[in-house]
């Protein structure tokens, strides 16, 4: 049988185990045997006489047919999940798979909470997190990424989340082995800790740009809480949130009359029509929840 009666279910299995990555992970995501996935799929390339998957290993890969197969098929069956979708939602019914990325602090600072709420509320809704401070852009319509770098993202819908606002610290023990920083110039010349590789730093005095200095970091590490830990341990010095900063007293503001360019995190999907009625409760949810933290106060403005 070459038409699409009869094949549409097992054209959606395979596509499902290239999206997954694994025969195991669509498998579990879609509840069914492996046993049964790998009898369809053999039958199904029977019946259409072209081999779409072949095993390397302990895995099951795409064929170059299968390849292309995917590439025509994938976006029409994300369509037919919309369309399942739009159905399902005249009775209010929320359900679907999720995929969401971000950094290991903003899941520890406030997603967590929100992710326990929406799922307690919302049961049919089965979500991946990626905890990763690597730039994972959104592949599908039911990905969502949490970033500050827009890098490669100008074709997606961007949300602001919040806007953080850094000082520069170090520790006492620091100060008192190398000497206190008081000008730009020894700034620029201490021992640097960074979150990413960005080093090119400017500086701001009452939010207008007075310098910007080339840093050479000593330790790069992609976590924000391993850095404030560095420099609690008098490794060097860094440019820190004021939110991860305040009543934390290992850690001495310098130059307190600059700060950095502050840095925005933004919630990131792809732009469609008919978006998935979970990943739409999703975004509402986390948008609300960072209304009510305030990232860009100082710690005198706070006062």
């Amino acid at each position: 049988m070459n038409s699409i009666f009869g094949n549409i279910d097992d054209l959606y299995l395979f596509c499902q185990i290239i999206r997954d990555g694994s025969l195991l992970s669509a498998c579990k995501s879609l509840g069914l045997p492996a046993s049964t996935v790998s009898r369809r799929i053999s039958a199904m390339e029977k019946r259409l006489n072209v081999r779409l998957l072949e095993k390397r290993g302990r895995e099951l890969v795409a064929t170059e047919s299968g390849e292309r197969a995917y590439e025509q098929l994938i976006s029409s069956m994300e369509q037919l999940e919309s369309g399942i979708e739009q159905i399902l939602q005249d009775s209010n019914e929320v359900f679907g798979n999720l995929k969401l990325t971000m950094p290991n602090n903003f899941y520890h600072g406030f997603v967590g909470d929100v992710i326990s709420r929406f799922l307690e509320d919302y049961p049919k809704v089965k979500l991946e997190i990626i905890l990763s401070q690597e730039q994972q852009i959104p592949t599908t319509d039911r990905d969502l990424l949490m970033t500050f770098d827009l890098t490669g993202l100008e074709s997606f819908i961007a949300r602001p989340l919040f806007t953080a606002r850094h000082g520069f610290f170090a520790s006492e023990g620091y100060l008192r082995k190398y000497g206190e920083i008081k000008t730009v110039d020894a700034l620029k010349q201490a021992d640097w800790i960074a979150v990413d590789k960005v080093w090119n730093i400017n500086l701001y005095r009452e939010q207008v740009l007075e310098h910007t200095i080339a840093i050479r970091p000593k330790l790069v590490v992609n976590d924000i809480t391993a850095v404030i830990t560095a420099v609690e341990q008098g490794i060097g010095v860094s440019s820190l949130p004021f939110r991860h900063t305040s009543g934390n007293e290992k850690l001495k503001e310098i130059l307190p009359e600059y700060t950095r360019t502050d840095r925005t995190a933004y919630l990131v999907y792809r732009e469609r029509q008919h978006q998935p009625r979970a990943l739409t409760l999703l975004v509402d949810a986390l948008l609300s929840a960072t209304k009510a933290i305030n990232y860009e106060q100082t710690p005198i403005e706070a006062q």
